[in-house]
């Protein structure tokens, strides 16, 4: 009997959509909170409004059945990594969304890994969004899965947001495949002098 009180959930409209980093240090319950329009990096063509941001969700729902997941503890969210097509990434052009990516088709690129702090972190839950986020992209025939903006190692990148270090990622098989010169602002806030864009081969999986 599974007693694990952690649930993995696909991302769908009618539970809740990734409107924000989970910042806090307590389990984020959407149903107290006005629903919000995205990252301000989520560059639409349009204003950024709430209902560009569900626009956006559901048309990648509906046409790929996916985009990522949640995990839930007691109907409360505690993290959730979300994905796009490299053809919406592309267009929204959201973090790292990756020039130098390989050409369009059957390719996923990381949008964001988020989980509240407190007692959460260092419990592998970060791990069990990603490890789903694959299977699906496997189980649905994606080729390729992609992370942009990737940091070595350093503290202030294991703590972020975008849970950007290269080890964390190196533990389900991705690889770099282009490194860059770290920009003035990322060497100034992590340290770091170098930057990292990485890949999974799917078909190894």
């Amino acid at each position: 009997m599974n007693t694990d009180p952690i649930i993995i959930k696909p991302i769908r409209p009618e539970n809740w959509l990734p409107d924000r980093c989970l910042n806090g240090s307590d389990p984020f319950d959407p149903s107290s909170h006005l629903p919000a329009s995205g990252c301000p990096g989520l560059n639409f063509s349009i204003k950024n409004s709430r209902e560009t941001l569900e626009q956006l969700y559901r048309s990648v729902i509906n046409q790929y059945g996916g985009c990522g997941f949640i995990a839930w503890e007691n109907d409360k969210i505690i993290a959730y990594h979300n994905f796009f097509p490299s053809e919406t990434a592309r267009k929204i052009k959201f973090y790292g969304y990756g020039l130098d990516s390989a050409p369009p088709g059957k390719t996923l690129i990381h949008n964001c890994l988020t989980i509240v702090k407190g007692n959460y972190v260092r419990k592998g839950i970060c791990s069990r969004l990603v490890k789903t986020s694959i299977d699906w992209a496997v189980a649905n025939d994606w080729k390729r899965f992609e992370v942009h903006r990737v940091l070595p190692d350093c503290e202030k990148g294991w703590q972020s947001d975008q849970k950007s270090c290269l080890t964390f990622w190196e533990r389900f098989g991705f690889r770099v495949f282009k490194e860059y010169e770290a920009d003035q602002a990322t060497k100034e806030y992590y340290g770091v002098t170098k930057s990292y864009s990485i890949y999974l081969s799917l078909d190894d999986n």
